[in-house]
């Protein structure tokens, strides 16, 4: 992997990569070992087209094996059985007749078969690209015939919208959804050009409603930033005049590095920078943090962590306050008694390339870690899936954000007249609480202080409760469809904007403001915010450090109301360098409902693992976002 840099207008881009966020092949995961179990604890109703099955739509065979519709304590065939209840509460909706229809959902990832047969009903002709230069035709984004993780754009448009009631596989989340697709996660395709084309700069994206973009893009360290001039910054803030100013939504994974790394170095000026989970590993946080990628630090952008079928997080999904809500990604479809060390458990049940010689289920699947779903021959899959046309073993928030996009279209069919920012509003105020007895973990400091370096659920001034492991919660698709219904506020157009900032002098502070190693006070930074916002929908802080210890460093905002945000939590994947950062950006949806105004702090704690100089802040600028 290499790192990514940010891209610039008219630049071609530098060491830029997109990776999808899925973990499953990098472990040689296709699923488990054969068990020969029942994966069902009782009849499913698919029902998804409203008003029960009717003569010539015979159900989806596959759909009592998508625990993430329905969680009656499937394990399919992992041995694993799920927790019941904990799914997308989707089943309501999509009994009444909310499943998506007349809502354009774009994939922008590795390319969707679009003749599948699951697929191919819900596929618009207009709404498809191939940037792959080597590809035969530029309107059909089919990955080339043999690919393997080329499979990961067709399992999430599946998750999305695979077709009901037509007698094959299973169903989407929002199963009468329109798909498009963008073939962009693929060698050459991925240029400022291309960018532009595919969030609505071209025809063929304009009429989107909402973008699924299962990937994702870091460095070893900060990747720097400039929200007034960035390219990526005004691509994404043009989503907002999309669908007639009603604006859409970039739905994305937030990250599957929570215990490693996919990167593993990047030489700099010549000195190669590594990213070392092994203190997050220790501490228990997360090593690479949603907020990484500084794309997802932008409020058009709705980061979704992973959970799995017992309803705790993903053990590789990453946390980060810019997270907004979590989907369901199960864990990597292995048993027990797999050999990878991989946590067992389900994982999702989606599309994949047809045909048994390419995709995640292919005669290579076989072996000690393999779903027998997915292992041609096997009794299971003989039985299920003849013609390996379907996985059991989609997982990563490259699954779970899927399944909130797929959300998000049932949100937006209830209601059309919703804006992006109403959409954030509603996930946020509908998402369930999960896993609610956990204990952050708690360091001691070299000053002897005790130390929470990633917080768990906290409750904000406004009443509202965010975890960075899980944002505002699991979404609820029957409760988030019955506020679309009733819902009327429309917060149209941009979010107002409140900003302040604070500049060391450098003539008397050459080194910048000293950040106090080993103490939980660390330098805190008084900010007065004034401004036309009064409620907080969103909060940025972009930074520029004279030096800077990464992995030690903590980023924290303390609102008036007296939250507590970790923005960037200290044990961290990035390397201790001691280099200057400029333009780094960060950001936290755990304020959000709370009043705008007041005196904010952005406070830098050092944990100072490393016994070495003091880090020196230059400036600080903190955006609070609202309305």
């Amino acid at each position: 992997m290499q790192a990514s840099k940010s891209f610039r207008e008219n630049e071609q881009p530098k060491n830029v990569h997109f990776w999808p966020g899925r973990l499953c092949r990098q472990l040689a995961v296709s699923g488990c070992a054969v068990l020969l179990v029942a994966a069902c604890g009782g009849g499913l109703s698919s029902n998804a087209s409203g008003g029960g099955e009717e003569p010539g739509h015979p159900g989806d065979p596959l759909v009592m094996y998508q625990w993430y519709l329905q969680n009656v304590g499937q394990d399919v065939f992992t041995g694993v059985p799920g927790t019941p209840g904990i799914d997308l509460d989707v089943m309501g909706p999509l009994g009444q007749g909310i499943n998506g229809l007349g809502v354009n959902v774009m994939v922008v990832d590795s390319g969707t078969e679009i003749a599948h047969p699951d697929l191919k009903d819900r596929i618009n002709p207009s709404m498809l690209r191939n940037f792959d230069p080597l590809a035969a035709d530029a309107n059909d984004p089919t990955p080339p015939v043999g690919s393997v993780d080329d499979a990961h754009g067709t399992a999430a448009a599946g998750i999305i919208a695979a077709t009901a009631d037509n007698g094959i596989g299973g169903h989407g989340v929002a199963p009468r959804a329109t798909l498009g697709a963008a073939r962009f996660l693929c060698t050459n395709c991925q240029t400022p050009v291309n960018l532009i084309s595919i969030f609505g700069g071209a025809p063929f994206s304009q009429n989107v409603a909402v973008f699924n973009g299962s990937y994702g893009s870091a460095g070893s360290v900060p990747l720097e930033f400039d929200l007034a001039n960035d390219f990526q910054s005004i691509l994404l803030q043009h989503l907002e005049t999309m669908r007639g100013g009603l604006g859409a939504l970039l739905v994305q994974s937030a990250g599957n590095e929570f215990e490693s790394a996919t990167e593993e170095s990047e030489e700099q000026e010549g000195v190669v920078i590594q990213v070392d989970c092994r203190a997050a590993n220790t501490a228990a946080v997360t090593c690479v943090n949603a907020n990484f990628d500084p794309g997802r630090a932008m409020p058009q952008v709705a980061a979704v962590a992973a959970v799995n079928a017992l309803g705790k997080r993903s053990s590789y999904s990453s946390g980060g306050s810019n997270i907004l809500v979590s989907g369901l990604g199960g864990e990597y479809g292995l048993g027990p008694t797999n050999t990878v060390g991989a946590p067992p458990g389900p994982a999702l049940v989606t599309t994949d390339l047809t045909g048994c010689n390419q995709g995640y289920a292919r005669t290579q699947a076989a072996g000690p870690n393999a779903n027998p779903f997915d292992v041609p021959g096997s009794q299971i899959n003989s039985a299920l899936n003849p013609d390996c046309d379907y996985t059991a073993s989609m997982n990563g928030t490259s699954a779970a954000a899927p399944t909130v996009s797929g959300v998000v279209a049932l949100i937006l069919q209830a209601n059309p007249a919703l804006t992006w920012r109403d959409i954030r509003w509603i996930l946020m105020k509908t998402a369930r609480r999960i896993d609610t007895a956990r204990v952050p973990p708690s360091v001691e400091l070299t000053s002897g202080q005790a130390y929470v370096p990633e917080p768990a659920w906290t409750q904000n001034a406004a009443g509202n409760w965010f975890d960075n492991w899980y944002g505002f919660g699991l979404v609820d698709a029957a409760a988030a469809v019955n506020m679309a219904r009733q819902y009327n506020t429309h917060l149209a157009g941009s979010m107002l904007a409140n900003t302040a900032s604070e500049e060391a002098d450098r003539q008397q502070n050459p080194g910048g403001q000293l950040v106090p190693q080993g103490t939980a006070s660390g330098l805190a930074i008084p900010l007065n915010v004034t401004g036309s916002a009064q409620v907080v929908e969103y909060v940025q802080v972009s930074i520029n450090m004279v030096s800077a210890d990464l992995s030690d460093l903590a980023v924290e905002v303390i609102s008036p109301g007296g939250t507590r945000s970790v923005l960037q939590n200290a044990y961290n994947g990035f390397a201790n360098t001691g280099r200057a950062v400029s333009n780094w950006l960060l950001a936290s949806n755990a304020f959000n409902g709370e009043g705008a105004t007041g005196t904010w702090t952005v406070r830098f704690v050092d944990v100072d693992t490393r016994n070495g100089a003091q880090m020196g802040v230059e400036s600080v600028t903190l955006n609070v976002l609202g309305h």
